[in-house]
């Protein structure tokens, strides 16, 4: 008695498909779902001095930020810096400006204040600090600088 043809194809088949999963590649790892992240990026930004009194003269104050990837600082990454509410300009006199990082990881912009005879009373500035990347998550942070009218 002899087995028919295509029942001898379909078991060899059969035999085929379980010996290919098999075969794997030694030489990736897969990354521990609990250990940390290879490339975190964290992002960090404050403002000296967050308090302006204004006088006849505009006033400075000096926007920071900090990038770290991996918990070390990370150079030569572009920030943009925007001012999404309030009065004031950057150093260069628009409301929205960029810097590259250092080799510390910090980039540093100037805000300019306005004078106390160009507000009307108190006022808040916040201003955006958004990394540049290449990745569909978006790393950005606001901070605030509190214009008090001089008299």
């Amino acid at each position: 008695m002899s087995i028919p043809r295509p029942i001898v194809i379909a078991v060899a088949l059969c035999l085929l498909l379980m010996v290919v999963p098999a075969c794997k590649r030694s030489g990736v790892e897969e990354p521990n779902p609990f250990g940390p992240a290879t490339r975190q990026v964290s992002m960090d930004v404050n403002v000296n001095p967050d308090v302006i009194l204004t006088t006849d003269a505009r006033q400075t104050s000096e926007v920071r930020a900090l990038v770290k990837m991996g918990g070390e600082p990370a150079a030569d990454q572009l920030i943009v810096f925007t001012i999404i509410r309030g009065p004031g300009e950057f150093e260069d006199y628009h409301v929205r400006t960029a810097a590259t990082t250092n080799s510390n990881g910090y980039a540093f912009v100037t805000y300019l204040s306005p004078t106390k005879h160009q507000m009307s009373g108190d006022e808040t500035v916040i201003i955006q600090a958004q990394l540049q990347t290449c990745s569909p998550y978006f790393v950005w942070h606001t901070v605030e600088i509190y214009l008090l009218q001089g008299e």
